[in-house]
């Protein structure tokens, strides 16, 4: 039996009961702890909720090491503008602290989890004897220019803004960290292609860890009458997201017989709701603002599709939950969806062309559900594991 390697993590988001970044966090955690010896740094405030965790599901294995800035530097946090200077304060401490840990215990990888973005520090991506690994991480993919239309005037300003902020410090800051990493993680295709000039060994996997619901199997309560199917569209409404393209798709003559539910809230909801009454078909879009999580996986379950015309999403959470319910996905082949989905579980449309057109006909051509997707559930993860972990090293 092979001998357990000791690992060090660093997640800033980690929670054993939070989604997307926090819950990647618990599940990447969880899962390289089953095999090898884990030394988790993570925030301080979720140190309460991972220790009421262990407490019902012990972990050996795993040892937290939570961490946090002065009570005086807490003080003057103000979101959401923290994330800006807050983050790479925490990363400087955590790599000081990785520092000090590998000295103690002489660890064989040291992997940055959490945040996954390409553009901002991770204070334990340095040079070391130990193997380091870096990600999986996101933000490469951009909103194509051709479709800047739908964002609106101040939705454009604000994706040229952030593909000027990113892309600075991306170039700076990211290059780095990919030219100082054994291995590069990648979300998707976006972010491989971005730093694959970078690294000698990258791989792209998605963050995502969602398990198939056991509910889905059961028996279902659609929300429309018979002859009207249902899409739902989960998520902020803020321009990028696409909930515009979502209620123009619904307005093309193949949609006809769809009704569409948007979940979520956000700045663009009046345009949203005006857009829907332009077009004629009000009546069938409802919406219903932010739900709790529980009802927007209640959601998945009673629909018949997913309409997710994100024209930059990372990786996709939602995405993941639809599927893991048999809720059939209807996504643009850009950033993570077009990993995660695969034409069995619905369709991935092209964004060049006449994307609403597209997606119409993807949901004119759904006839039933699918069934509950489970190869992004955190089973997949330990083996992963297990092969970045091994001991072969990039030489720099």
């Amino acid at each position: 039996m092979p001998a357990r390697r000791k690992i060090l993590l660093s997640a800033y988001a980690c929670r054993p009961k939070g989604g997307s970044e926090p819950g990647a966090g618990w599940a990447w955690a969880r899962a390289a702890a089953r095999d090898n010896d884990v030394w988790l740094l993570t925030r301080g405030k979720f140190a309460h909720e991972i220790a009421d965790e262990l407490a019902l599901r012990p972990l050996p294995s795993l040892t937290v090491v939570p961490l946090e800035l002065p009570r005086w530097v807490l003080k003057l946090r103000r979101r959401p503008a923290d994330v800006y200077w807050y983050y790479p304060l925490w990363q400087r401490l955590a790599g000081r602290t990785a520092k000090r840990l590998h000295a103690e215990h002489d660890f064989d990888v040291i992997h940055h989890l959490t945040f996954a973005v390409d553009w901002m520090p991770a204070g334990v991506v340095q040079e070391s004897s130990a193997k380091v690994i870096w990600g999986p991480v996101g933000g490469s993919t951009a909103v194509p220019l051709s479709m800047a239309h739908w964002l609106g005037s101040s939705g454009l300003i604000g994706e040229l803004v952030r593909r000027a902020w990113t892309g600075f410090w991306r170039g700076l800051t990211g290059r780095k960290l990919a030219q100082t990493a054994d291995l590069v993680v990648a979300q998707n295709n976006d972010v491989a292609e971005v730093f694959a000039k970078y690294t000698d060994d990258l791989v792209v996997q998605p963050n995502v860890a969602i398990q198939r619901f056991a509910s889905a199997s059961g028996p279902r309560e659609p929300f429309g009458p018979p002859g009207v199917k249902t899409a739902l569209f989960v998520g902020r409404l803020i321009p990028w997201k696409g909930v515009l393209i979502a209620i123009s798709a619904l307005a093309r003559p193949e949609a006809a017989n769809w009704e569409l539910r948007v979940i979520g809230d956000g700045p663009d909801w009046r345009r949203a709701e005006r857009l829907a009454e332009n077009l004629g078909i009000r009546d069938r879009v409802e919406f219903v603002g932010q739900l709790p999580r529980e009802e927007v996986l209640d959601s998945f379950l009673r629909a018949d599709a997913l309409l997710a015309p994100s024209m930059r999403e990372a990786a996709g959470w939602a995405i993941t939950e639809a599927l893991a319910s048999g809720c059939p996905v209807i996504c643009l082949d850009r950033g993570g969806p077009s990993v995660i989905v695969s034409p069995e579980d619905g369709a991935v449309v092209s964004w060049r062309g006449d994307v609403v057109g597209e997606l119409a006909k993807s949901l004119a051509t759904l006839d039933t559900r699918i069934e509950p997707v489970n190869r992004w559930s955190p089973d997949r993860l330990p083996a992963l594991l297990t092969t970045w972990y091994a001991d072969t090293r990039v030489p720099h």
